[in-house]
């Protein structure tokens, strides 16, 4: 009952990957050339393929010859050039598809002076695959639940924009919302902040209000709206930021040193552009019960091999206080199903996804925990949601650290 109270309490957002699209390929219209009487009673070609819209082109070489729709004493009126001249010309535009059989009025019948013109579709071809996008491309969005504190126990979520163009993100803190779907204690105003590796860059508390500052140059609110991501409840925080390639934090805060559950999203809002939102993460302080650490992500487009991570001791290194001594890891699927667990990686659990031994794997994914305490996860996930869970073995808390990095 407990699991999946707290798989129903873990927020997690929908991406949707653009489609590709089946057309036909464009290409502008053609005019065939047939020789009328080249030397002779026929036309040359005499039997000509081409596409609607395309337009066929009678040249006479001599005079005493016509270009007539139909067959041989048959007319059927669709065009009728009439005699020309040498060095005259009729055409003639073909709009659909179809065979269409003409004749020289003055020598089909005897001289068996005729032509036709077959009019076909072009076959359609698909719109040329996307080259395949570097490595973390089908890891969208990260959606972390947990009790917020205070001093070292804030929520820290961290990411890398990788590439070398700007990646638009929306990022933001709820608190009193997530009372609708049963979470308890929730944290009432939360504070929003991002920095790049050397300072603030942008700020929010109560996302109707604008803090102008750093990336955010101009008012947000309408923005924010338009994303269709717009928070419920005005005291809970939101912004929008164009970055460059390069690591970033979110830390969330409750007003006036307030705690309280509450759950930090970073959404793409630019899923076509060549950078990546990659490298997903988030650090806070893991308690007991309905308070520990609940991190959601996404797989889009492909299935995908993920290593997902638990980390506590290794975190002192960091000046990280209180850290969680033995964290264990739990991976659920869509259906709140139990797929995947963890306590200590240089021991694996056989059970659902995970089928063979896989500290070897661990260990050359250069990801390897730096304590054999921490917990890992190896597995390929079709697209979909999922949720990972830390937990302190025996009800321990403190600070941990939940990671997920595209093996691809």
């Amino acid at each position: 009952m407990m699991k999946t109270s707290l798989l129903r309490m873990a927020a997690v957002a929908v991406i949707m990957a653009p489609l590709l699209i089946f057309c036909p390929t464009v290409t502008s219209a053609a005019t065939v050339t047939v020789m009328v009487g080249n030397g002779g009673f026929f036309f040359s070609p005499s039997s000509v393929a081409i596409h609607p819209g395309d337009t066929v082109q009678w040249s006479f070489s001599s005079s005493g010859h016509t270009s007539t729709s139909g067959n041989p004493g048959s007319p059927n009126g669709l065009w009728d050039s009439g005699f020309l001249n040498p060095g005259q010309t009729f055409s003639h535009t073909f709009n659909t598809a179809g065979s269409f059989p003409y004749y020289c009025t003055a020598h089909g019948q005897c001289c068996g002076m005729v032509g036709t013109v077959t009019v076909s579709n072009p076959t359609p071809t698909p719109t040329p695959t996307p080259t395949p996008t570097p490595a973390l491309a089908t890891l969208g969005n990260i959606s972390t639940r947990l009790q917020v504190g205070t001093s070292d126990r804030v929520m820290i979520a961290g990411f890398i924009v990788h590439g070398s163009s700007p990646k638009t993100v929306l990022i933001r803190a709820l608190g009193p919302s997530l009372t609708q779907f049963g979470v308890p204690d929730v944290l009432a105003n939360p504070q929003l902040e991002l920095h790049n590796v050397t300072s603030l860059i942008g700020l929010n508390d109560n996302w109707q209000t604008t803090q102008i500052g750093g990336v955010i140059t101009s008012n947000q609110v309408t923005e924010i709206r338009n994303s269709g991501l717009a928070p419920s409840n005005p005291l809970e925080s939101a912004l929008i930021a164009a970055l460059p390639p390069g690591n970033y934090t979110a830390i969330v805060r409750g007003v006036n040193n307030t705690t309280g559950n509450a759950l930090v999203e970073a959404y793409d809002l630019s899923p076509t552009s060549s950078s990546l939102l990659a490298n997903l993460s988030t650090r806070g302080f893991v308690q007991t019960a309905d308070n520990v650490m609940i991190g959601g992500f996404i797989v889009v487009t492909q299935p995908t091999r993920v290593i997902i991570r638990a980390i506590g001791p290794s975190l002192t290194q960091f000046g990280v206080p209180d850290a969680l001594a033995n964290p264990t890891l739990e991976l659920h699927d869509h259906t709140q199903a139990l797929i995947g667990r963890n306590d200590n990686w240089q021991r694996t659990e056989i059970g659902g996804i995970i089928t063979s031994d896989q500290v070897m794997e661990i260990q050359n994914s250069h990801l390897a925990p730096t304590n054999p305490a921490e917990s890992a996860i190896i597995a390929t996930l079709q697209p979909g949601n999922y949720t990972a869970i830390v937990r302190g073995v025996n009800n321990t808390t403190g600070n941990a650290l939940v990671e997920i990095d595209d093996l691809q």
